[in-house]
């Protein structure tokens, strides 16, 4: 049958964050738009210290870092994911994109470099040091220079953001053939493998400490493989130990390119101390300072590719790819099925950490059926905003399927009505604890009850039952199937 497409224009904006199971088109600009967000926020805390920004300092510093990473995130996604955003990232906003990253530069640059100067400081000698002082004056006046231009780059990304939202906030849906829609967790899958495989050439390109346009390479596709894994880490397991294992790749790449960009700089602020050298006093030439800061950062240079042969070359980060290609895997396996796997416990009463937990009130009936469990569930903010949502549950135990969307308010209200007999309250409180996993504790509203669940990216994840449910925890309940909430729709409350 061939494929219809309509223009019902489904607004995304504020939607939950998407699933692998979800349409790739909605799951992309999810999270397209999340990182706009992101570089807006840093963008505006960077203009809003301009002044620091022309004079240097730890904060606007680090303002000008999360700009750039924020900017860098962007367009890796955009990269990714061209085919899915080309009707809605034009050529030229990408290339606008690349010239905003460029635009902030030449400050960071000299921000890096006036950071290792000062770092050097203690262990130079005097008269290395009128070298290290001459070269901060030349590094400082380069970085309020390029302050302008990062200050534009801002308010470039600034103008354009609000074309780029309003476009990443519609995809056009299929009205057929909706089982052969692309999975967000397929396309991801294939484009870490795409990358993985991409980083893993270009690292074994990579032979001696000379090699800088290979190593620059590569750390650009580290770069990039990492922010595209960044936003679903928490999808299957291994993600956050992916992200690790990249950010000591990237620090190593990134020392490696850092002492290669700062050697040009060295060199062409030696030639011009050659070309002054008349006119200064032999204690003020900076000529042999700048020739110990070459020897430093030369060795410098050789322990960081010592640390990248240790760790990535010659098959050293073996274990790292099929690391990745294992999770890729799982997102392929979470896309096709949509797996829920989730641990329940019965809890004695409702546990004091709750209360400090931020929570809504949920109302959920079910339709009619046997095999497949299908469910519509009113979700109540603590504003009082509400949101509708239906879902398709099937199977029992710790791994289920689970098929969930953001349903229309006026068909959402309609099927209500056919849930009468089914249904059930309860307030829910989420707990985020350090391993990233939530506990979502259910007090129920009308019975005298209260769940615990967790889920987990795979049925071997381990975890820690937290302290504050040990005084409180009944037992597991997971393979008991008269606490699963659609049975207890289905029972008199007063049980």
């Amino acid at each position: 049958m061939r494929k219809i497409d309509i223009n019902p224009e489904r607004p995304i904006e504020g939607a939950m964050w998407p699933t692998a199971f979800d349409p790739a088109d909605r799951g992309v600009r999810v999270v397209a738009l999340s990182l706009i967000t992101s570089a807006q926020m840093a963008g505006d805390k960077l203009t809003s210290l301009a002044s620091e920004l022309r004079d240097g300092g730890a904060g606007v510093d680090d303002a000008l870092h999360d700009f750039r990473v924020a900017i860098r995130r962007l367009r890796s996604w955009v990269r990714a994911f061209r085919p899915l955003l080309a009707d809605d990232v034009s050529r030229k906003q990408r290339r606008h994109l690349s010239k905003i990253f460029d635009a902030t530069r030449a400050t960071r640059d000299a921000t890096v470099h006036l950071e290792w100067l000062h770092k050097e400081r203690p262990v130079l000698s005097a008269r290395q040091r009128v070298g290290q002082a001459w070269l901060s004056e030349r590094l400082v006046s380069q970085r309020s220079s390029g302050a302008e231009g990062a200050l534009a780059a801002a308010a470039d990304f600034e103008s354009m953001m609000p074309k780029l939202t309003r476009r990443l906030s519609f995809y056009r849906a299929p009205v057929s053939e909706l089982e052969r829609t692309p999975r967000f967790g397929s396309v991801l899958a294939k484009s870490l493998r795409t990358q993985s495989e991409k980083l893993r050439r270009q690292l074994a390109a990579v032979h001696d400490f000379t090699d800088v346009r290979k190593a620059h390479r590569a750390r650009i596709s580290a770069k990039n493989l990492r922010y595209v894994i960044e936003p679903v880490a928490k999808f299957v397991g291994e993600g956050d130990a992916i992200i690790q294992a990249l950010k000591t790749l990237q620090d190593s790449l990134g020392d490696l390119h850092d002492v290669h960009v700062f050697a040009g700089e060295l060199v062409a602020a030696t030639q011009e101390s050659e070309d002054d050298r008349v006119r200064r006093a032999r204690s003020r030439d900076p000529g042999p300072g700048l020739l110990g800061l070459a020897r430093h950062l030369h060795e410098r240079g050789i322990q960081s590719y010592a640390n990248l042969e240790r760790d990535w070359l010659n098959d050293a980060g073996a274990g790292f790819f099929e690391r990745v290609r294992e999770f890729a895997a799982a997102l392929e396996h979470r896309a096709r099925f949509g797996t829920e796997i989730e641990h329940k416990y019965l809890l004695t009463r409702l546990p004091p950490a709750a209360l400090d937990a931020p929570s809504v009130e949920i109302e959920q009936g079910y339709l009619p059926g046997e095999k497949l469990v299908e469910r519509i569930r009113r979700v109540t903010m603590p504003d009082g905003a509400e949101k509708w949502f239906r879902t398709v549950k099937a199977g029992n135990g710790l791994e289920r399927v689970e098929l969930e969307e953001e349903a229309d308010v006026n068909l959402a209200q309609v099927m209500w009505g056919l849930t009468n007999g089914r249904r059930l309250r309860k307030r829910r409180y989420s707990i985020c604890e350090s391993d990233g996993l939530t506990w979502e504790v259910d007090e129920f509203l009308d019975r005298e009850l209260v769940l615990a669940e967790i889920e987990v990216p795979t049925p071997d994840t381990r975890f820690e039952v937290p302290v504050w449910l040990h005084d409180v925890m009944d037992r597991e309940v997971t393979d008991e199937p008269e606490y699963s909430n659609a049975r207890l729709a289905q029972s008199p409350a007063s049980q």
